[in-house]
C-alpha cells in the first residue's frame, strides 16, 4: 500500500474529526492517533483523546502501543464530562475509528472469528467495544487499510456489532474512498481513482454508485500538513504497510519510543 493512500485516508479522517463537533475521540491505532492529533491542528483544539476503555485521559501515553506513544504531547482535558469512554459513546459525546475483521452490507461488524460460529477457521480477539460502538449514537468510522472482499462482505460470520440504529453516522474509509451507511446500504461520499474497480471486487457490501460523487486523488493539503507536523516520522503509515516495510516502520517507531 502506498504512503499516498495512507496519507489520503488519515488526512480525510483528521478533517472529519475536526469538523464533527465531538469533544472526545477514542484512538485505536497509529493512524487514528495521528488523525486525532492533526484534528487539533485543524481547529478542534479542545479535543480530548481516549486511548483505552474505559478510562479517559486528556493527555494519554498508552502502556501498550505500536510505537505511537511518541506522538502524544500535552493534550486537552474535560472537566465537565464523566471520565469513562463508554459513557461518552453512549451519550453521543465521543467518536471512534475501528478496524473490524469483517464489515457487511448492513453495517454489522465482526472481530470474533472467521467461519461458522462455534467452529471458526480463524479465531480473533473477540467483540471488544464493537457492540457498544455500533449500538450507540456516537460517530463511528471504519478505517480499513485495504478494500478487501475478505473483509467487506454481504453478512459477517459472527455479529459482534449489530446493525447501527437509523440516523447514526457510520462512515467507511478504504482505498476505494469514503462511504456513508444509509437506510438502504452504503453510498459513496467520494471515491479514489481506483475506487470503482475496487468496489466491483466487493459485491457483497452492495455499495450503491448511483448519482454523482467526486473523485479524490490527493490528500487535503492542510490536513496533510497537520499530519506531518504531529507525525513527522510517518508512524500513521504502519497499518497501511505490509511485510518487510511494515516491520521496518514498526521497528523504527518502537526504537524512537524507547529512547524517549
Amino acid at each position: 500500500m502506498s504512503d499516498h493512500i495512507g496519507d489520503l485516508l488519515t488526512a480525510a479522517l483528521a478533517r472529519e474529526i475536526a469538523e464533527s463537533g465531538i469533544r472526545v475521540f477514542a484512538v485505536t491505532s497509529p493512524a487514528s492517533v495521528a488523525a486525532a492529533l492533526a484534528a487539533r491542528e485543524l481547529g478542534a483544539s479542545d479535543l480530548a483523546l481516549a486511548t483505552g476503555f474505559t478510562a479517559l485521559d486528556g493527555s494519554p501515553v498508552p502502556s501498550v502501543t505500536l510505537g505511537e506513544a511518541g506522538l502524544f504531547a500535552d493534550g486537552a482535558a474535560l472537566a465537565d464530562d464523566p471520565f469513562d469512554t463508554f459513557v461518552l459513546l453512549a451519550r453521543g459525546r465521543a467518536g471512534v475509528a475501528v478496524t473490524p475483521a469483517q464489515l457487511d452490507a448492513k453495517g454489522q461488524t465482526n472481530l470474533s472469528g472467521v467461519g461458522s460460529p462455534g467452529r471458526p477457521v480463524v479465531a480473533l480477539p473477540g467483540a471488544r467495544g464493537l457492540p457498544d460502538n455500533n449500538a450507540g449514537p456516537s460517530r463511528v468510522w471504519y478505517l480499513l487499510a485495504r478494500h478487501s472482499p475478505r473483509q467487506l462482505i454481504g453478512r459477517v460470520d459472527v455479529v459482534c456489532g449489530a446493525a447501527p440504529p437509523r440516523g447514526t453516522v457510520r462512515r467507511l474509509l478504504t482505498p476505494a474512498g469514503c462511504f456513508d451507511l444509509g437506510a438502504d446500504g452504503w453510498h459513496p461520499r467520494w471515491v479514489t481513482p481506483q475506487g470503482e474497480e475496487l468496489i466491483a471486487q466487493t459485491p457483497g457490501l452492495q455499495i450503491r454508485l448511483a448519482g454523482e460523487y467526486p473523485v479524490i486523488e490527493r490528500p487535503d493539503p492542510d490536513a496533510l500538513a497537520a499530519l506531518k507536523r504531529v507525525d513527522p516520522h510517518g508512524v500513521r503509515l504502519i497499518e497501511f504497510s505490509s511485510g518487510s516495510e511494515a516491520a521496518e516502520r514498526y521497528r523504527d517507531a518502537a526504537q524512537r519510543e524507547l529512547s524517549r
